[in-house]
């Protein structure tokens, strides 16, 4: 295992919407960063959901079936996007 990789099941400290929340890593994807804050997108395109992350000097953004590697104290903006 190399300095950059994380044991399978080390849990992490996040935050989605300023809520914290624990979860096990090492990646998480889109669509478990809306289902953590109870964000409801039963039957609607997840096209229209917006995922942004942010941990010190880094940032970026999340589609559908993207996933991020896992950092405590990472910060995730997430909900309907503002597009029509």
């Amino acid at each position: 295992m190399t300095q950059q990789e994380h044991k399978p099941h080390e849990d992490f400290q996040i935050f989605v919407n300023t809520n914290p929340y624990k979860v096990p890593g090492p990646r998480i994807a889109f669509e478990q960063v809306l289902a953590l804050d109870n964000i409801p997108t039963g039957g609607t395109d997840l096209g229209l959901f917006d995922v942004s992350w942010k941990h010190g000097n880094n940032v970026g953004t999340l589609t559908p079936g993207q996933s991020v590697d896992l950092q405590n104290g990472m910060k995730f903006d997430a909900g309907k996007s503002n597009r029509s």
